[in-house]
């Protein structure tokens, strides 16, 4: 249900206030601790994304952004044992009664956590012998992978035109379970819009995606 680029039905891509990055106090809690989870190696594999599109379609549509994002970290913390099932409504129960709420003052771990958060993660250069080089036509691969991919349904068989090769990168629909996997070329792809969901009245645009090699084969002259 998570892949929903190109579908009807949804509203507006762009909403009144969108470009905001929290909307209410406790999104900028459950961001933070989902950046301790991942910089202490708290949760268990697979990562907070590849987690997320495990949720029932029903619930992950009835969630906000954010309330996704807490229960990919619940679920990781329970898989890794951290916590145990049950341990999160137990501590509902008791704040439901009165107790007050429990702090823990780390700054050390926060320090790591900010620090983390800052830290520049460049892709690899990009191997000499790339299959693909700007203004190449490619075609995306049909597929219906089971688990996690960055390979957006909606271009999937469609042909578009590689713009540039960006590096090289772990294929995520494998190192987020934590596939041993070397580094791989990814490219700027650009498709128009006419190719991926036909003739609109608000005319023709293009769309720039970054492709993993995997995703990619020769299109058709």
């Amino acid at each position: 249900m998570h892949d929903m680029g190109g579908m009807h039905g949804f509203g507006q891509v762009t909403a009144p206030g969108g470009e905001l990055v929290f909307h209410k106090p406790w999104e900028a809690r459950v961001f933070a601790l989902h950046m301790v989870v991942d910089f202490e190696g708290l949760g268990a594999r697979p990562g907070g994304r590849a987690t997320r599109e495990q949720m029932h379609p029903a619930d992950y549509l009835a969630a906000s952004y954010y309330e996704r994002w807490l229960w990919s970290a619940e679920q990781r913390l329970e898989r890794s044992g951290t916590i145990a099932p049950d341990d999160v409504e137990r501590m509902m129960q008791r704040l439901r009664a009165g107790e007050p709420a429990p702090t823990h003052d780390d700054h050390e771990l926060a320090q790591r956590t900010v620090t983390g958060l800052r830290t520049a993660r460049p892709m690899d250069p990009p191997p000499a012998n790339v299959r693909f080089g700007p203004g190449q036509r490619v075609r995306v691969k049909r597929m219906h992978p089971a688990g996690h991919t960055r390979c957006p349904r909606y271009v999937r068989g469609a042909v578009g035109v590689v713009d540039a090769v960006r590096g090289a990168d772990r294929l995520p629909d494998r190192a987020t379970y934590g596939e041993k996997v070397a580094p791989e070329p990814v490219y700027s792809v650009v498709f128009e819009s006419t190719e991926l969901w036909g003739p609109s009245d608000d005319g023709a645009w293009t769309i720039r995606l970054d492709m993993w090699d995997s995703y990619l084969e020769p299109a058709a002259e």
